[in-house]
């Protein structure tokens, strides 16, 4: 449901009737339905009468039987306007009573939209209270004053809030993490959320490796990274906080083929010898290419990216760079100068671009 203010019945213009509805004399179905609400717009509930609701239905050769579903609906959405107010009232009641007689509704089937009607209105007020991301004392009292107004049963009140608890627990976990970083501070709402709702915080095995690896993008987001022992020469005091394998790449621009324009002409001197005379254009026609030149192991560090190759080795420090961009598969670095070097590969690159944000965030 929706929490857009519910609108009440309001007088419209009933659909007419096409060419050949006219000709033999057919009222449109729905023609019916919009007679009926326009009785509601117009009636107090406890007023309308049966004889009413059968002359609208007239017009469309209907019964209150043959229409059962649409006036259900009609009737729920009457319920919904009486307890708009979180409230079933002995009025709301003796009202909805004479449009279930009108409508000719078993008790089954008014019992049934009621029960629809006062859910919708409980959903909506436990999701109001919900909105702050916080459920007090105060709000489940509220709550379940609101339940016992609307005259709702324990089961449909227990599990329509079992059901909306959880709800907002995914919700505020789906929400803190959808940076894919889950801060302290934010699995601490969670749980506390978790806890004021009663509600018991379960993952499944991938969604336990996923929380894990949030925390701990979370941690190096907040400063805290991790130390790695590595099989290279650190320097004094420097820590090493990345490592995967990689390829190094750099961007080379190559000519693929020379074009030869301009005017020329061919004079011949003799058999066999032509003098050829004229201006020639020449044109190279170039592309960039991504050019391999080394893999190894790269690593990401307090001071500086370092690649460990297999040729020579590239040191970056992290005061040089300008910007990184991470890819799916690789990490590009932009330098203050020289050519930008890619690092390709299957490394994790998402943990590689966190852990050189962090570090950089340290230096300045």
């Amino acid at each position: 449901m929706s929490d857009q203010p519910i609108r009440g019945f309001e007088v419209a213009l009933a659909p007419k009737a096409g060419i050949l509805g006219r000709l033999f004399g057919r009222v449109p179905r729905e023609t019916a339905f919009v007679e009926v609400r326009n009785i509601l717009a117009a009636t107090p509930f406890e007023q309308v009468r049966e004889s009413d609701i059968a002359g609208a239905l007239a017009k469309a050769k209907l019964l209150c039987r043959d229409a059962t579903k649409e006036l259900a609906g009609i009737f729920e959405h009457a319920a919904l306007l009486v307890t708009v107010d979180r409230e079933l009232s002995d009025g709301d009641r003796r009202g909805l009573f004479a449009l279930q007689r009108a409508f000719e509704l078993t008790d089954a089937e008014a019992a049934s939209a009621i029960e629809s009607a006062v859910g919708q209105i409980f959903e909506r007020t436990m999701r109001e209270a919900l909105s702050d991301g916080t459920f007090t004392e105060q709000e489940k009292a509220s709550l379940e004053a609101t339940s016992k107004a609307l005259g709702m049963s324990d089961v449909q009140t227990k599990r329509l809030y079992e059901t909306a608890a959880v709800a907002a627990v995914q919700a505020a976990f789906a929400s803190a993490t959808a940076d894919r970083r889950y801060a302290k501070d934010e699995e601490a709402h969670v749980v506390a959320l978790a806890k004021s709702l009663g509600v018991t915080i379960k993952h499944d095995e991938s969604t336990v490796a996923l929380v894990a690896r949030f925390r701990l993008m979370g941690q190096i987001e907040d400063g805290d990274l991790p130390s790695l022992d590595v099989p290279i020469l650190l320097q004094r005091g420097e820590v090493c906080h990345f490592s995967g394998a990689a390829s190094h790449h750099e961007i080379k621009t190559i000519t693929k083929r020379i074009n030869y324009s301009g005017p020329t002409a061919s004079i011949k001197i003799m058999k066999g010898v032509r003098w050829r005379v004229g201006s020639i254009a020449v044109q190279k026609v170039t592309t960039d290419v991504m050019t391999q030149l080394d893999t190894g192991n790269l690593y990401v560090t307090s001071k500086r990216v370092f690649f460990d190759g297999t040729k020579k080795n590239v040191s970056i420090p992290l005061g040089k760079i300008i910007k990184f961009t991470v890819f799916k598969d690789g990490l590009q670095i932009e330098k203050e100068a020289g050519k930008d070097p890619f690092f390709l590969g299957a490394s994790d690159w998402e943990l590689a671009g966190a852990c050189l944000d962090g570090a950089a965030r340290k230096l300045r």
